[in-house]
């Protein structure tokens, strides 16, 4: 009879993860049509880019004798293209995250793949991204739960025609648990540069020739986990707030990618996820300087 009940729970929890991956594989194709319908006119612009990130360790948060600092970086690539109503792009990255202490329920190995983009319609923008993220345990081992799917998605209207201010609704996993927020979308192009505020998710200001980008973002998402024995399913958190200032050294040519540095920190940098021994943990692992490097062609 337990044998009987673990398989029908078995077959319904991949009843809900073909589900889930039915709906996004629907939403991608969605957005896949939406940039194919681009006029030939505005398609011609695209690009490619590589990317790496560097935080300053973590202390561990508690006073734990058997306790090590914790390392994390980010290695990126990613396609995009963009048109006069809008843009479609897929992104990769891959993102260990080194928790040394106690036993915890994945392996911090962290890898996320997402399509999506943004199209303007009149007063209407709509912004989407649909994707998978999760340990790699989970893509070698081939052993999925529903918190691989993920997505975020925002939807504004202007305040008028022509109108720089739009208002809004936005759900994604930036301050945890997937949540539906209330935005407020402000954009401007003047002599001294593009700005953009989107609360309560990020502010940002580009120069009028495109060297110097400063933003001040919130980031976070979800990612699936398997415990090393792959019996444990559960999911980690990563939230922060994080600010930086780029700048590109070099524009690039046919041959050669434009290269841009940037400096930053993250704030306010917390994790949640869960522990075989101690449970649920919701840690603030505190602020970090960060480097980055980019290479776009």
């Amino acid at each position: 009879m337990r044998n009987h009940s673990q398989l029908s729970l078995l077959f319904f929890r991949r009843a809900q993860i073909i589900a889930r991956a039915k709906s996004c594989v629907f939403l991608l194709v969605v957005l896949l049509v939406a940039a194919a319908a681009q006029p030939r006119t505005v398609q011609a612009s695209s690009d490619f880019y590589l990317l790496y990130r560097q935080w300053q360790a973590y202390d561990w948060p508690e006073d734990v004798p058997s306790a090590t600092e914790v390392t994390r970086a980010q290695r990126g690539l990613g396609w995009g293209r963009r048109g006069a109503v809008g843009d479609f792009g897929v992104d990769y990255d891959y993102q260990p995250l080194r928790i040394r202490t106690g036993e915890p329920a994945h392996n911090g190995h962290l890898h996320r793949l997402t399509f999506g983009g943004q199209w303007q319609y009149r007063l209407y923008r709509v912004e989407v991204r649909a994707g998978f993220a999760g340990t790699s345990n989970m893509f070698k081992d081939q052993t999925f739960h529903s918190d691989v799917l993920n997505g975020r998605m925002a939807m504004f209207r202007a305040v008028d025609e022509g109108s720089p201010l739009s208002l809004g609704v936005g759900g994604d996993h930036r301050f945890g648990s997937f949540r539906w927020l209330p935005r407020m979308r402000w954009e401007h192009v003047n002599a001294n540069g593009h700005w953009l505020m989107d609360l309560p998710v990020i502010l940002r200001w580009q120069s009028p020739d495109d060297r110097w980008e400063l933003r001040l973002e919130r980031v976070g998402d979800r990612w699936a986990t398997l415990d090393k024995a792959r019996e444990v399913e559960s999911a980690l958190y990563l939230r922060e707030w994080r600010a930086e200032l780029t700048y590109r050294i070099s524009s690039g040519n046919a041959l050669w990618p434009a290269v841009v540095l940037g400096l930053g920190a993250s704030v306010d940098t917390r994790v949640r996820y869960r522990d075989l021994d101690a449970g649920t943990l919701d840690l603030r692992l505190g602020d970090a300087l960060l480097g980055s490097i980019r290479l776009d062609w």
